[in-house]
């Protein structure tokens, strides 16, 4: 969120990783790319064709948002061809973890989990379609740390590793509302895909790069969990 937020890095095992990849290992086709099917309880329903290591990638952070629930879940689902119709090319911008205050005494109970995914096909930025919620678990009663923030994603501009997203605030309680998001006003999004450094920011006014979504200049490191950016250019 703001800069309050201090974040680490956070390796899932290997074991775990296991839980989000379903059904055997996903075929490798000539093109050295695996179809899978990234689904949502948003409603996202996506085919993709990925390489390996952004496979793992992408169920690494499909963990990291199971461990960390923040509303929305996801899972990943191998198929032996590309999905009917073909397989266009998306961008898309996929994460789950958690961050932190800076307050030794209250970084525990005061986490912050994220989860959040978004798509669009590439060049189309402003088709985008997805979620971003983030959530207070409970522990910060009387500091005002608890609340809700969930948003509608409508704007999704990828490039490299780096994303900036805008949306509608749909929900914002507690600590998010007395950071000014309010329901149908709008929220800016950036993060960036950093590897041991993946880094996330929200807020209620654009300060990013992106002349569609605007987006954040402020992205804080995350503490635990995993982001996954793809630029389909």
């Amino acid at each position: 969120m703001f800069s309050f937020f201090t974040r680490g890095v956070f390796a899932l095992a290997a074991t775990t990783l296991c839980v989000f990849a379903f059904g055997a290992s996903p075929a490798v086709s000539d093109t050295g790319v695996q179809n899978v099917a990234l689904s949502c309880s948003d409603g996202t329903n996506l085919g993709l064709a990925l390489s390996p290591t952004e496979v793992m990638s992408l169920t690494d952070t499909l963990a990291a948002m199971s461990l960390y629930p923040a509303g929305l879940t996801c899972g990943l689902n191998t198929q032996a061809d590309p999905p009917s119709g073909g397989n266009p090319k998306y961008d898309f911008a996929v994460g789950g973890g958690n961050q932190f205050t800076p307050i030794p005494s209250l970084v525990r109970p005061c986490g912050i989990n994220f989860g959040f995914s978004s798509h669009t096909l590439d060049g189309s930025p402003l088709d985008a379609k997805g979620t971003f919620n983030e959530t207070v678990p409970g522990g910060c009663a009387g500091f005002g740390m608890t609340g809700e923030l969930r948003v509608r994603i409508n704007c999704l501009d990828v490039d490299g590793k780096h994303a900036d997203m805008r949306g509608i605030v749909e929900k914002a309680t507690g600590s998010f509302a007395n950071d000014g998001f309010v329901p149908n006003g709008d929220a800016y999004i950036s993060t960036d895909d950093g590897g041991s450094f993946d880094r996330l920011g929200v807020a209620t006014a654009p300060t990013g790069l992106s002349r569609d979504c605007g987006g954040t200049m402020n992205e804080p490191a995350i503490s635990q969990g995993n982001i996954n950016v793809h630029d389909a250019a």
